[in-house]
């Protein structure tokens, strides 16, 4: 299970607008529509869909992508843009045990890892401390 920190958040934002940026024109990124439309036609032969609503939603730190569903468009999509794109997803949800396809996914896994803040499952040190403040009920 992925532990959901804002720094997870910010670096799968960061891939969703570098890829929309990819996936546009010269003159602006693609749509939500279709980049979500793009996202889809990959993995529609197994029954699954990308609504714009979720694209919004990544790319705005609302919600993380559905970890089953980025494995399987990275499988369906293993030699296009879209496999790269779930590959680089992954890679900032679980850090640890995956590495980014691309230098989009490089770049935003380790501006956050480099600031402290990506962490997965296993990314806490030794040395880091579980809170820099009290937790409610605790006193300081």
């Amino acid at each position: 299970m992925i532990k959901t920190t804002l720094s997870n958040r910010r670096a799968v934002a960061q891939i969703v607008r570098e890829y929309r940026i990819l996936a546009g024109s010269a003159a602006r990124p693609a749509t939500l529509r279709a980049f979500a439309a793009a996202l889809s036609q990959a993995v529609a032969r197994l029954g699954r869909g990308v609504s714009y609503q979720s694209v919004k939603n990544w790319q705005d730190g609302r919600y993380l992508p559905d970890t089953y569903g980025m494995l399987r468009l990275a499988q369906a999509a293993r030699l296009d843009w879209r496999g790269d794109f779930a590959s680089d997803v992954l890679a900032a949800l679980y850090p640890e045990s995956h590495q980014p396809a691309t230098e989009i996914g490089r770049l935003a896994v380790e501006q956050h890892r480099e600031a402290g803040l990506l962490r997965g499952k296993h990314a806490r040190g030794r040395n880091t401390p579980k809170r820099a403040y009290p937790s409610p009920g605790h006193a300081a």
